[in-house]
């Protein structure tokens, strides 16, 4: 009987060994599994796009426009002249479709005719901002809805900040991934960032989206096929704010490929802080190599960040007559 006992014991070495074994197969497996999930997550980075894109179209179907990036913004820039809204409200475009995206109970909360952030100057680089308008209601109508987490627009594979940088005034909205296709830079005005009511005046540097924008799809000559109409974007930003569904605040105009994609902040002396943009407005994903974006037909295409600026701008106008398939 003892023999027997010994003959069917493990050694430690044997022991040993079949935990190696069992660690180089988890090893061998676990790149695998990663690809598959990240196959997974960028399915549904791909749906939440195709959703967002085809809920446009139909507000366009009813009220014979895309939707604005945003309304009422009282914190740009305003030109000598002025262009700035009387009545601010700093409302998301994405307030407009909610109910498209089967959010109907959450629109119900909100009021339409009141701010969504009480943000009415620019405190930044030395501009004058909207001054003379004045805020619509009281912010707190708004705010806590703001807070709410919409599945769709936010991808699975970014596991960045949950919420955004800049509060309504009354709270902290929820950070999305996805935005409209908004200009970042008016440099043909002098300033570094947006200036109110610039798309009115943008000519053939028009992008489908900015504030109160009310573009239709036949405004889009260069074709639908070939432009962008809302871009990927990470939760994380090191010099600006992420972005919220509810509310435009300092900085938050959209998303602006021009310039690049995957532009990753590094630190003096540092490593690359991959999934953290190094400025706001910028277009970026976790996906190796690229971003999504919905073109203007809402068909969703993955864009590779080795296409040129020049490339890049072209697909974000929608008439300045170059036409440009990008890859």
């Amino acid at each position: 009987m003892l023999k027997l006992k010994n003959r069917f014991a493990f050694t430690l070495i044997e022991l040993l060994v079949v935990i190696a074994i069992i660690a180089i197969l988890i090893g061998l497996l676990l790149p695998a599994v990663q690809k598959v999930r990240e196959a997974a997550n960028k399915s549904t980075c791909v749906n939440n796009l195709k959703q967002l894109a085809m809920a446009c179209h139909a507000y366009e179907n009813i009220q014979n426009s895309l939707p604005p990036a945003g309304k009422g913004y009282g914190w740009n820039s305003s030109p000598v002249g002025g262009y700035g809204d009387k009545i601010i409200q700093n409302m998301s475009g994405w307030v407009l479709i909610l109910s498209f995206l089967e959010q109907s109970g959450l629109e119900s909360q909100l009021d339409k005719t009141a701010c969504f952030s009480n943000l009415n100057t620019a405190w930044c680089c030395s501009f004058t901002g909207n001054l003379n308008g004045t805020v619509a209601g009281t912010v707190t109508t708004n705010a806590k809805a703001s807070a709410t987490v919409i599945k769709s627009f936010i991808c699975p594979t970014d596991i960045g900040s949950k919420t955004v940088k800049y509060d309504s005034g009354g709270g902290v909205g929820s950070a999305i991934n996805y935005d409209f296709i908004a200009s970042r830079s008016d440099s043909a005005l002098g300033t570094n960032t947006n200036s109110a009511n610039y798309w009115s005046r943008a000519g053939s540097a028009r992008y489908m989206f900015g504030e109160n924008s009310n573009t239709r799809i036949t405004d889009v000559t260069d074709g639908t096929s070939n432009t962008l109409m809302i871009g990927e974007t990470c939760r994380n930003v090191y010099n600006g704010s992420n972005l919220s569904w509810a509310y435009r605040s300092w900085v938050m105009t959209g998303v602006d490929p021009n310039g690049g994609l995957n532009i990753w902040y590094t630190p003096s002396g540092g490593a690359t802080q991959f999934g953290n943009l190094s400025s706001w407005g910028q277009s970026g994903s976790l996906h190796t190599g690229g971003a999504n974006f919905a073109m203007g037909d809402a068909s969703v295409r993955f864009v590779r960040d080795s296409n040129s600026s020049t490339n890049l701008y072209r697909s974000c106008t929608i008439g300045e007559g170059t036409l440009t398939n990008i890859e």
